[in-house]
């Protein structure tokens, strides 16, 4: 794994700079981070290897390849251990450059950015617990490069109880049911099991991705995200140590708001890819229309005022993210407990405002991008198609209509947002 001294990475990151590549030099002045220091120097180590996964992603989406190599390598590289504690392996970085590196991962491919979301999430449960021998064990497997993807949510499940059940077979627990939206849970060590006992009581724990009676299913049939893996598992009998179940909402008090602002780090990143696709595309082009303003798509004011857009809705959303993510750490640093206290909730409506912001006006970028370019831009080996896909595909998850109700009633009446959400039969 790279484990380098702040000054190594510092002269790192001016090496890298000296060779960036034209468009490398141009994004990071159109939305790199401002902070001299900090994220930029870190994350200059891994610019390489992002690289090598953008430059994959395009052939990956037209042909469907799984980006099981990719993700290795990100878990080979240490980037996975972003926030894990540096006592226990990892980079250790704060929270709020979190969603940086989550926009970065899906400016080189989303698929891969989303796959890791669960992933994310579990390490932060594991820094807002107590330190016990339990998040001590967790983190240490996370530091060396292990992966977690989700398996809670279900089909067809009541809102207010799992399907999938925990119960006691010959002496031990064991795991029965059916998750769907088990996004990375293909390419991960372990998954993040969400069900309910025979009493109804909410359990979570840790499944191998290798245990016995663990099928996962990549059948996720999605217009977007479609190499996410984010289709069924199936559990029969899955054996559990009695050490690993967590009973009861053990989620940490910001986790709707984190999980929310990470899927909007994603959009910014796909919208950001965007960009880039088609100031490429406009600058190689050399087909024009003879009623266009120059003989060039590249100097005709009119498609530069298209790329301005479609670079502005990125370098926006990017900028939301990121305020949105201060909010979030002063969340984390609150350690307001299990209740939701003021920080929580300030850093849930930031998160529920930016969503209002960010989805209409990168759905719009990437639909309008085309307008920019001929008829072959609508070729499926273009696959300048996907980037709204993936955009739209994730907006439909927790549908922001109801958030935008909750920052008016707060607005107008004073009533905070709600607890943890729920989807299910009724």
């Amino acid at each position: 794994m790279f484990r380098k001294t702040e000054a190594c990475v510092t002269r790192r990151c001016m090496v890298l700079k000296r060779n960036q590549s034209v468009e490398q030099e141009r994004a990071a002045t159109l939305w790199g981070e401002t902070a001299p220091a900090g994220y930029n120097a870190v994350i200059a180590e891994f610019t390489p290897l992002l690289e090598e996964i953008r430059a994959q992603s395009l052939r990956a989406e037209v042909e469907r390849i799984l980006p099981f190599g990719q993700i290795a390598r990100l878990k080979e590289s240490g980037l996975t251990a972003f926030t894990v504690p540096a006592e226990f392996g990892g980079l250790g970085r704060p929270l709020h450059e979190l969603f940086s590196l989550v926009v970065d991962l899906a400016t080189a491919d989303s698929n891969v950015a989303q796959a890791l979301r669960a992933h994310f999430g579990f390490i932060e449960q594991l820094r807002w617990e107590e330190p016990s021998a339990y998040t001590e064990r967790w983190l240490r497997r996370l530091g060396r490069g292990e992966t977690a993807g989700a398996a809670a949510a279900e089909k067809g499940a009541e809102r207010d109880r799992f399907a999938t059940t925990f119960s006691q077979k010959d002496g031990h627990w064991v795991i029965n049911g059916s998750k769907f939206f088990t996004t990375g849970s293909l390419y991960a060590d372990w998954l993040t099991v969400t069900g309910s006992t025979e009493d109804g009581e909410t359990v979570k724990c840790l499944a191998a991705r290798s245990d016995p009676g663990l099928e996962i299913v990549d059948d996720w049939d999605g217009v977007g995200q479609k190499l996410t893996a984010s289709g069924t598992a199936h559990f029969r009998d899955v054996r559990v140590e009695d050490d690993e179940l967590r009973y009861g909402n053990t989620g940490f008090s910001y986790s709707q708001a984190f999980f929310q602002l990470y899927h909007l780090a994603t959009v910014a990143g796909i919208t950001q890819a965007a960009a880039l696709d088609i100031a490429r595309a406009v600058r190689e082009r050399k087909r024009g229309f003879s009623h266009a303003n120059h003989a060039l798509p590249a100097h005709d004011p009119q498609i530069l005022e298209i790329v301005g857009h479609v670079a502005s809705a990125a370098h926006t959303a990017r900028a939301i993210v990121r305020h949105a993510a201060e909010a979030l750490q002063a969340a984390a640093d609150s350690r307001e407990g299990d209740e939701r206290g003021p920080a929580t909730v300030k850093a849930e409506l930031e998160v529920w405002q930016a969503q209002e912001i960010i989805f209409p006006l990168t759905l719009n970028a990437t639909s309008l991008l085309f307008d920019a370019l001929g008829g072959t831009a609508t070729l499926r080996v273009a696959g300048l198609d996907r980037y709204w896909r993936n955009i739209r595909t994730i907006g439909c998850h927790n549908p922001r209509v109801y958030r935008t109700r909750v920052i008016g009633d707060y607005l107008v009446n004073g009533e905070p947002p709600p607890g943890q959400w729920r989807v299910g039969t009724v």
